[in-house]
């Protein structure tokens, strides 16, 4: 009940692991959860045997206790897991010394990476929705993506020296700048029309091959057995189509076709 007496040794139940601690030690950051629930101003509940009942996983909870005891961080392998424990009870210093570790830097630095490319994530929902949704029993089921880091390519040779750009369909008035001749984007049975979803473009200087790399590697951490698809007959690779304009300049198709093969048993 409301404005209990804690006694000074607390055997605690969490998620059904026990520990014992000293209350103390849970009143040690007076804005966490656990300096709250043990505050007496809030009921907390007991097991059937005495034990205060905190539900959470009880995984990671000891190192969570190592840390208020003594300030000791947990090995490397499972900060991840418990840097959302500590969000979770509120423990602002051990998030802020985790948040320091190599594997949260990591983490930041891929998420932020990968918002880089635009729908990355809705992407991904996507491509596995695909997947799982085939409806024929067989053991592996391929997804065709397209990835195109720009729409075009356009050569030039104004000074018999080859100049390069990637270039997005809005950046045709450029192109025209560019090539100095007029630019019709002719349509053509572009590669993208086979596939079951498309990302692009971005701006980052990341290629397409190396972005399908990064999806693979995302799908591999969630569990996922999948690997590409060379198969000819899915006619997987870069777009072919291109266009010229004498010997001056030429645009060609900058999209490319992957096959990502699901691989169930």
């Amino acid at each position: 009940m409301a404005g209990e007496q804690f006694p000074k040794v607390i055997d605690l139940n969490v998620g059904g692991v026990h520990f014992t601690t000293s209350l103390s030690t849970l009143r040690k950051y007076e804005d966490s959860m656990l300096a709250a629930m043990f505050s007496g101003r809030h009921n907390v509940v007991k097991d059937a045997s005495g034990c205060y009942f905190i539900d959470s996983d009880g995984t990671y909870f000891g190192h969570i206790l190592n840390f208020l005891r003594r300030g000791q961080l947990p090995p490397l392998d499972v900060c991840k897991q418990l840097y959302l424990e500590a969000q979770y009870f509120g423990i602002e210093p051990l998030a802020s010394k985790l948040r320091e570790t190599p594997p949260i830097i990591g983490e930041s630095r891929r998420q932020h990476f990968l918002g880089q490319f635009p729908n990355y994530f809705q992407t991904m929902e996507t491509l596995i929705r695909l997947a799982t949704e085939a409806d024929y029993p067989l053991k592996s089921s391929t997804v065709l993506i397209c990835l195109y880091r720009k729409e075009l390519i356009g050569y030039s040779r104004p000074h018999k020296q080859a100049r390069y750009l990637k270039m997005s369909s809005e950046d045709l008035e450029k192109g025209r700048k560019l090539f100095n001749v007029d630019i019709h984007v002719a349509t053509h049975d572009c590669k993208e029309g086979h596939a079951g979803l498309s990302l692009g473009p971005w701006d980052v200087e990341v290629e397409e091959k190396d972005v399908f790399k990064v999806m693979l590697q995302d799908l591999r951490k969630r569990g996922y057995s999948v690997r590409e698809s060379n198969e000819a007959r899915l006619e997987v690779g870069k777009c072919q189509w291109s266009h010229e304009f004498g010997q001056m300049a030429k645009v060609s198709c900058g999209k490319h076709l992957y096959g990502v093969v699901f691989e169930w048993w």
